[in-house]
């Protein structure tokens, strides 16, 4: 059984760590840059939703969380968070509705843009 949960995790260290990568990075609230430039990118499912800057001693850092797949013709969107308090370790701030431009999501508050 030890053998079986030490497997396990050695599992979910691998994968956790093939999905993240370095990158270029926005995120941007309200006009203000909190950050800009490379940053730590990790891919957290298989729906192609998003954190960046969160393996890092960054002040900020934000997810970008894809909502179930559009009807046909309509727009992929998803639901931003970031932790607006510099430091804090939870993304506990909607940025609300966000929809897709290239490496970009955004909406009228927030843009969230993961370069690799």
């Amino acid at each position: 059984m030890r053998t079986l949960i030490a497997t396990a995790a050695i599992l979910t260290v691998a994968v956790t760590q093939a999905a993240a990568f370095q990158g270029t990075c926005l995120l941007e609230v309200n006009g203000h840059a909190y950050i800009k430039g490379p940053c730590n990118i990790d891919v957290m499912s298989k729906d192609g939703s998003f954190s960046i800057g969160t393996d890092e001693e960054r002040d900020y850092f934000a997810y970008v969380n894809l909502d179930e797949p559009p009807k046909a013709g309509a727009q992929q969107t998803a639901d931003g968070f970031w932790n607006e308090e510099p430091g804090v370790s939870h993304a506990h701030s909607p940025l609300g509705s966000l929809t897709r431009d290239g490496a970009c999501w955004s909406n009228q508050t927030a843009k969230i843009c993961a370069w690799h």
